[in-house]
């Protein structure tokens, strides 16, 4: 059995977000190492199938990792294992393991949810051929950081086994073609198009139409031309990039070391103490954060909110600074990302300012969409012609 998937890969310092084959999966950018199957006694494999993701283990024998057993994502930040993760500051994402072995293991899952949903029964072995579009932060993407990281992806064969309990598939992974983009820019797509390739349109826009008064015809056209300052708030990076329409202006590269995530690091002890805890992973933070429910919520709010003031003040005079480069000559502040959604209350009334002063617009993404547009702009990008041009170009013998 074998599949072609396209995939667009965002590999975020807290969150994993892809879409494979048309499918969006969001997981924590977690995983660890372990040296035997969580399971002891049989069970039906065809019940790990439809959450897949969130109990998934594998076997990973790649060149571009280091070969072991590894729980991944939501399994490995539950299972109560030292997990790894990416240090915010610290690791070079093209460097690193944890995000080869997260991208094959999601994609060898949904082969195996494919196969399973077409042929009503689970195969031994799926072969998978990947097209692919990831990114690198804005400040760690250079031609040298992206080649590498696409190398590691295409230098072989990539072997996942799946483990269904205790029943195994094979997945092999191959990489014919992988394309490294600078973060945030592939978000202009996803502001025009919509999966089919019509013009967006929707409740992404709805506060923007009603602040601004652009009507009920309003769609991603308003973009195509457009001059944008990009603000994407990650765990451990913001990048400020500006584009205009289709093209990513390289002039402007901009990114700082500020994000949810060094917030997080500060608040992370306190918050330990109140819960009465040694420790516990950025992660565990993040999620008691997302959960409004949680027993701990409000007390991971209270210690959170100082730490978050100081990085709000730092990405506002980030983004003065570019605007400052660039003459004030931008038509709309675009601002998303994990981040975003933790900060909105801070931050907004602070961008609304800078931008009514200066004639600008601002199109703060609402948390439903905020994670996934970089994710949703990589699909785009790997569906398109410009993706297409490229891998022509790069597999035509010389």
């Amino acid at each position: 059995m074998s599949y072609h998937f396209l995939v667009g890969n965002d590999n975020g310092n807290s969150e994993h977000d892809l879409v494979i084959d048309g499918r969006l999966v969001q997981q924590p950018n977690v995983n660890c190492r372990v040296d035997e199957l969580p399971w002891r006694e049989e069970q039906a494999p065809e019940s790990f199938v439809p959450q897949l993701q969130d109990q998934l283990v594998v076997t990973v024998d790649s060149p571009a990792a280091r070969p072991g057993m590894y729980y991944v994502g939501k399994f490995a930040l539950e299972s109560g294992e030292i997990i790894d993760n990416l240090q915010i500051g610290i690791d070079l994402k093209s460097d690193m393991d944890l995000p080869i072995i997260n991208t094959l293991a999601q994609i060898a899952a949904v082969a195996v949810q494919k196969a399973y949903e077409e042929e009503k029964t689970i195969p031994p072995q799926i072969d998978v051929e990947v097209d692919m579009a990831a990114a690198l932060p804005v400040t760690q993407h250079t031609d040298e950081t992206s080649a590498r990281f696409e190398k590691r992806f295409t230098a072989g064969l990539h072997h996942v086994t799946v483990h269904l309990g205790l029943q195994r598939v094979a997945v092999k992974v191959t990489f014919p073609f992988v394309k490294v983009v600078p973060e945030a820019t592939p978000v202009i797509f996803t502001l025009q198009k919509d999966a089919s390739g019509n013009w967006r349109e929707g409740d992404i826009f709805a506060d923007f139409e009603a602040a601004y008064e652009l009507g009920k015809k309003f769609n991603g056209s308003f973009f195509k031309d457009k001059r944008i300052l990009h603000v994407d708030i990650g765990d451990g990076s913001t990048e400020y990039p500006i584009t205009e329409g289709n093209r990513f202006l390289r002039q402007f590269v901009h990114g700082s070391h500020h994000g949810a995530g060094y917030a997080i690091e500060e608040a992370l002890q306190e918050f330990n103490r109140l819960i009465h805890l040694p420790d516990s992973p950025r992660q565990f933070f993040s999620d008691v954060i997302k959960n409004p429910n949680h027993k701990y919520h409000a007390r991971a709010l209270k210690t959170l909110r100082l730490p978050l003031e100081s990085q709000v003040r730092q990405i506002v005079q980030h983004v003065k600074k570019q605007l400052t480069k660039a003459r004030n000559e931008i038509d709309l502040i675009c601002v998303y990302g994990g981040g975003s959604i933790l900060m909105r209350t801070i931050l907004y009334p602070y961008l609304k300012e800078l931008c009514d002063e200066r004639e600008i617009k601002l199109l703060y993404i609402q948390p439903d969409y905020a994670v996934q547009l970089n994710a949703m702009g990589l699909d785009a990008f790997v569906r398109g012609k410009i993706y297409e041009a490229l891998k022509n170009k790069a597999v035509q013998p010389a």
